[in-house]
């Protein structure tokens, strides 16, 4: 059973139990429990056990993931005479059927295991202040803006955060009886007047100071744009949100409710449900026990336990109608609100590609989030983008399969004329007896590293290359793999404007961190080689960073640069107020926000100054490795600090500047979890580095060759970078041995 708790340990206790009982009640059946710990590697980890040919029996799939899926043939169809879903919601039912092409229709892949609706976390206090009245049945967006107004003349707070994530842009225009795309997904249609008018009234909200002023937070900062803004207490809304944030909410020090969410005037009110469900794996042979497992933990019991947590609604009516999740002792009040709008709300569904809502976040988040582009050249980027994926020659799927046999062949072949060369050059240099008896023990002491390398990187490598000129998804077996020659490489080179912006961002990052990295590093060093008391505990000091987990320092460092609050901005503001720079009207940039084309780059490179131990210590031994006779004789003919340091220090330090700068480079194209944990890409791309990119490719977009492709190319470019490195080297590092 594989699935990822978000609400932690309680919840993970709950599933233990009910897991607990289930064997009880089935002796004999024992359950294996995988808890990745985090939706982020949850699926990562999905798709892994499924292209190994063994998945999990049972596991849960969000109903924006089921497309794919179900599409791929991964999912076991549900029962339904098994169930009685007549007392879920339907909504929630129907958001996974899937008919081939889209969703809420045609077979059952899960039973759903809990599910929200969308509206608005409102600041009581704030309204209050305010003089507004609290909307608790229905309102309109005019009466939301009209509260937002109100609100952003508080003294330091602004109206409402409104975020702009696919989800939440079409579920604006299902408000208002629109949508960005066709049922079937064959038509895109930013281009109807009212669908435009519509998007640009809601980017005219946040980015309109004269018309609406205060009205919505900008969305220039990537942490204050969630849900995590609204703990500041200085947000009079916030959302549309569901019940995840419940929890985290439960902990703060004002007084909150939830509201429903606005509907045009004239329309009935319309939502959306965010839902996932337990499913069975299709290559599972465990089918009976497996959705035995579903129905008990989709039962009453199950579903009543989970409910006081908070987190998401029963999906069985009545559940969710009982006290066990309507709860008058804890927030929020108007728990009836998500209640009411469970019957006019259904799944948002999105294309089986998951490309088409990428791309779709990545251009709405430069022409909605951001606004640093208008909302005509947003729509015509996200047209083009989407064009170029659905009119690849990879969208084909009448390729031939791959000859693994072949492949297979050849490979053995090429295997034995290599060991057969090496043979015999052995037999020709072929050592004593003494010799050989050493040798032996040398091999035998490297077999342990050698085993691992040939079959933990070789073999993968070698797989890697092949898959490469290949279309498969990574995640059913290797025999689906289609050849495709070298379109990979063509549509990554010619036609994948994603992949270039990766590109440029990567090296706009390494332009910046490698010379700035290194200069630090020599200069730590140079200080850590000073003689004094207690350079022991300063040399540890600095390289301690070095070592520590980078998730964490990525989450700390998220803060450190955001716009509204981080550390930052808060010293860098002063000085741009200073009387020497006033003049210019300056103000601290939006790391990730609006400036993200040009400082986001820059950030990461700062941030990257936080590791600079470990080059600092290879520095400070090859300081500590140059004779003190050569200064002694530098300063006897004369010369100063820095001409010592010029015309002694740096030639003598050349190769290990070298070896740093080399290793620096390599790193710099590496970027990944700095990235994926502060910003995600976002927004708009220009964060998304290149490693970012190909995971994105190949764990969320299914494109495991087309990733492969990328690694390939990330070889290509970090070998011909060392070429140049290694061959320019000549003209400024010293070898004292070859110079002599």
């Amino acid at each position: 059973m594989h699935w990822s708790g978000d609400a932690g340990q309680e919840e993970d206790a709950i599933v233990a139990d009910l897991i607990a009982d289930f064997e009880a009640d089935n002796p004999g059946t024992r359950i294996r429990r995988i808890n990745p710990g985090d939706a982020g590697s949850f699926y990562t980890k999905l798709q892994t056990m499924m292209a190994a040919g063994s998945p999990p029996d049972v596991f849960y799939v969000g109903a924006e993931r089921l497309p794919a899926f179900a599409s791929m043939g991964l999912l076991a169809p549900t029962p339904e005479s098994d169930f009685n879903l007549t007392d879920f919601y339907p909504a929630t039912v129907n958001a996974f059927r899937f008919n081939g092409t889209r969703a809420g229709r045609g077979t059952l892949y899960g039973v759903p295991k809990d599910f929200t609706t969308l509206g608005f976390y409102i600041n009581l206090d704030l309204f209050q202040q305010a003089g507004i009245q609290v909307p608790t049945t229905s309102w309109t967006w005019q009466e939301f803006l009209d509260a937002a107004l109100a609100i952003g003349q508080i003294e330091n707070c602004t109206g409402a955060e409104f975020v702009t994530w696919p989800m939440m842009v079409r579920l604006f225009l299902r408000t208002h009886n629109l949508d960005v795309v066709s049922p079937d997904f064959e038509q895109l249609r930013f281009r109807e007047p009212a669908v435009m008018a519509t998007l640009q009234k809601l980017r005219d909200w946040r980015h309109d100071r004269t018309a609406y002023p205060n009205a919505l937070t900008s969305g220039k900062s990537k942490v204050a744009s969630g849900s995590s803004v609204f703990l500041t207490g200085k947000i009079g809304m916030a959302g549309p949100f569901g019940r995840w944030v419940v929890p985290s909410y439960r902990k703060t020090n004002f007084r909150w409710d939830f509201a429903p969410l606005p509907h045009a005037k004239g329309l009935a009110p319309a939502n959306a449900i965010a839902t996932v469900a337990w499913s069975v794996a299709a290559a599972s042979p465990r089918q009976a026990a497996s959705w035995a497992l579903v129905r008990h933990l989709t039962g009453e019991k199950s579903q009543r336990l989970a409910a006081p947590l908070g987190l998401a609604i029963p999906t069985r009516i009545s559940i969710a109608e009982s006290s066990a999740f309507i709860d008058p002792a804890q927030a929020p009040a108007n728990d009836r609100a998500f209640l009411d709008q469970a019957n006019n709300a259904s799944v948002i569904a999105w294309p089986a590609d998951a490309r088409f809502e990428a791309i779709f976040q990545a251009r709405m988040d430069q022409g909605l989030k951001t606004g640093d582009q208008t909302l005509e050249q947003a729509v015509a980027t996200f047209e083009k983008d989407w064009s170029l994926v659905k009119n690849s020659p990879l969208a084909k799927e009448d390729w031939p399969l791959v000859n693994w046999a072949r492949i297979s062949l050849w490979g053995s072949l090429t295997l034995i004329a290599l060991l057969t060369a090496l043979a015999i050059r052995w037999w020709r240099t072929r050592p004593g007896a003494l010799e050989w008896k050493e040798e032996l023990w040398g091999w035998a002491l490297l077999s342990p590293w050698l085993l691992g390398f040939i079959f933990f990187l070789a073999l993968p490598i070698a797989l890697s290359l092949v898959l490469s000129f290949s279309k498969w998804n990574g995640v059913s077996t290797l025999d689906h793999a289609q050849f495709v020659g070298l379109n990979n490489y063509t549509q990554l080179l010619a036609h994948d404007d994603r992949f270039l912006t990766s590109l440029r961002v990567t090296l706009y990052y390494a332009l910046l961190a490698v010379p700035l990295g290194q200069v630090m590093a020599l200069g730590a060093a140079m200080l850590m080689n000073s003689k004094v008391r207690g350079i022991g505990f300063f040399r540890a000091a600095w390289y301690l960073p070095s070592v520590l987990a980078g998730v964490g320092i990525a989450v700390l460092w998220r803060w450190v640069f955001d716009g509204d609050h981080g550390l930052m901005n808060a010293g860098l503001q002063p000085i741009l107020d200073s009387p020497i720079l006033s003049w210019a009207n300056l103000t601290a940039p939006e790391w990730f926000g609006a400036d993200a084309a040009w400082f986001g780059p820059p950030a990461f490179a700062l941030m990257s100054l936080w590791a600079v131990g470990g080059p600092m210590m290879i520095y400070l031994a090859g300081l500590q490795g140059i004779p003190q006779s050569l200064h002694e004789a530098a300063e006897l003919d004369g010369a100063g600090r820095w001409a010592k340091f010029r015309h002694v220090t740096l030639p003598m330090l050349s190769p290990v500047i070298f070896f740093n700068t080399i290793m620096a480079v390599i790193g710099s194209f590496q970027v990944f979890t700095q990235a994926f944990v502060m910003t995600g890409g976002e927004p708009g791309d220009l964060t998304r580095f290149y490693v970012l990119y190909l995971y994105n490719q190949a764990f969320e977009f299914h494109e495991m060759g087309y990733a492969s492709a990328m690694a390939w190319l990330l070889l290509i470019i970090i070998l011909a970078l060392t070429v140049i490195m290694m061959r320019g080297s000549k003209r400024f590092v010293h070898y004292e041995s070859l110079s002599s």
